[in-house]
């Protein structure tokens, strides 16, 4: 709570008449003064206006003041509040409400009400909507090539658009949406423009549909991204929910009619998804913004920690998927839990910092904060593994039934499923910087799985024809051991106060 204060000292109603009053009736007691002078509170409030105008909630306004050295000490003495936070809540009070182009941009929205906090949630069944018009695409360009194709494209896709949002967020917490938005239209058609150089290397692989398909994926990947980064959610579902629909009547009834109404739904799809994007950064990038002081892009060392995060990411889940992914139905589709808890590992990620900020208040020894916060980290994951669990025992029930289930496809998607457990890790050490950490942990697994299913003669990304139930245990044993590095990754830097404070 913050102390009361003289309604004088706020109130420009008063000010005036206090003005008037000493210059009209008692002129010469110049001591009135003061209290024509302006709240500190209103002073600050002014000066990190520019940065923090769109600021979505009183946690970003405590970070802010804190890099700018703001401390407890700070805000007892010269401003008359308990702590940092509690000045933060007055200055995300005063700051006021978000003016008409910050509720355009949406990015910059922390939205109302715990419907708008779940947002991403909703996230996964997204990912997934764009793979039901994959058995029509295949019909389409063909079997030479398509893996080649696909990896390629999605591996490049990833690590972009993963450095593009991560830039965007970056200029618009600094109070830059204009920067932001230019970024990432530049992006989008830059990104999208990727996919021709890469098309025509696999040309003689796959030839023309081939190639098309690769820029149509890339211009999905940086649709989707500008859209999520809008929240525009729901604009990039009913963008694909024709694609979805047709695509799953061709896996019913099959035919060539429904498959080219599926496939020319699916490229319609991407073009009215892109499109979509680049209207949604057109608020934000007529948004006047002052001139930059300092560099408007992170320092290069944290893009280069990024992109590589995002490309040891792709290579993680690509590598062991890749082999089965024309052959194997059952080890192919496994990938799906995780696609569909995504969302939820994102939503418990984004809600860990608030609930470790609210427990530092009730903390009173360093270890208990750490044995407390650990506790808090274990009951995210069990939760991160059940969620992915449903849909994995969905999935398995399902091509049980249609008499398609191996014991392999069985073991890859409870490997996805601990995926969850493990990228719930990986997005925590990324927002504490950790990259190098992610990065060499991520490729300690990928070589342990390659190297040993080689001595063992079960590596199929090495040319060896073994047993895939072989293959498929060694990426689990991976996946278990990576939660055990990221775990200890975090170990150093998740319980340092100084953190959340």
């Amino acid at each position: 709570m913050s102390p009361e204060r003289d309604p004088d000292a706020t109130d420009p109603l008063h000010k005036a008449v206090g003005t008037i009053t000493a210059t009209v009736d008692e002129p010469e007691r110049t001591i009135l003064l003061p209290r024509i002078s302006t709240d500190p509170v209103d002073e600050l409030v002014e000066r990190v206006r520019p940065q923090l105008g769109r600021a979505v909630d009183a946690l970003q306004v405590a970070a802010a003041l804190e890099a700018a050295g703001h401390t407890d000490r700070g805000a007892q003495v010269e401003y008359g509040y308990s702590d940092v936070f509690v000045l933060a809540a007055e200055v995300y009070k005063r700051l006021g409400p978000l003016s008409p182009v910050d509720e355009a941009t949406g990015a910059a929205t922390a939205g109302a009400g715990r419907r708008d906090g779940l947002r991403p949630v909703w996230h996964g069944p997204l990912y997934l909507l764009p793979s039901a018009t994959f058995p029509a695409v295949l019909a389409v360009v063909g079997r030479p090539g398509l893996v080649l194709g696909l990896v390629v494209a999605g591996t490049v896709g990833w690590v972009f658009s993963g450095v593009t949002a991560y830039a965007a967020f970056r200029l618009l917490g600094s109070g830059r949406p204009r920067s932001a938005a230019r970024l990432l239209q530049t992006a989008a058609l830059v990104g999208t423009l990727l996919g021709v150089p890469l098309g025509l290397t696999v040309l003689p692989h796959g030839g023309l549909p081939l190639a098309v398909m690769m820029v149509c994926q890339l211009a999905y990947q940086m649709a989707s991204t500008l859209l999520v980064f809008y929240r525009r959610e729901w604009w990039l579902a009913a963008t694909q929910l024709p694609a979805f629909l047709l695509g799953t009547m061709y896996l019913l009834v099959g035919g060539t009619t429904a498959r080219r109404w599926a496939v020319a739904a699916a490229a319609l799809g991407v073009l009215a998804a892109f499109v979509a994007a680049l209207h949604a950064t057109r608020a934000a990038a007529r948004v006047e913004e002052p001139p930059a002081r300092d560099p408007l892009l992170p320092d290069s060392t944290t893009l280069v920690g990024v992109a590589g995060y995002g490309l040891c990411s792709a290579v993680l889940l690509f590598h062991a998927q890749m082999p089965y992914l024309l052959d194997r139905l059952d080890i192919a589709a496994a990938a799906a839990p995780l696609l569909v808890s995504m969302g939820f590992v994102e939503w418990r990620t984004s809600r860990f910092r608030g609930n470790a900020v609210a427990l530092t208040r009730r903390a009173r020894r360093p270890e208990e904060f750490a044995a407390v916060l650990w506790r808090a980290i274990g009951r995210d994951v069990a939760a991160c593994l059940a969620v992915a669990a449903v849909p994995g025992a969905v999935l398995l029930a399902v091509l049980a039934h249609a008499g398609m289930l191996s014991p392999a496809g069985t073991v890859m998607t409870l490997a996805h499923v601990a995926l969850a457990g493990a990228y719930y890790l990986a997005f925590l050490l990324a927002g504490r910087g950790r990259y190098g950490w992610l990065c060499l942990s991520m490729v300690v697994v990928v070589a342990l799985h390659v190297g040993v299913g080689g001595l063992l003669g079960v590596a199929p990304l090495l040319g060896q024809d073994g047993s895939a139930l072989a293959d498929t245990s060694l990426h689990l044993g991976g996946v278990l051991l990576l939660q055990v590095l990221f775990a200890l990754g975090l170990l150093p830097v998740i319980g340092q106060v100084r953190h959340y404070r």
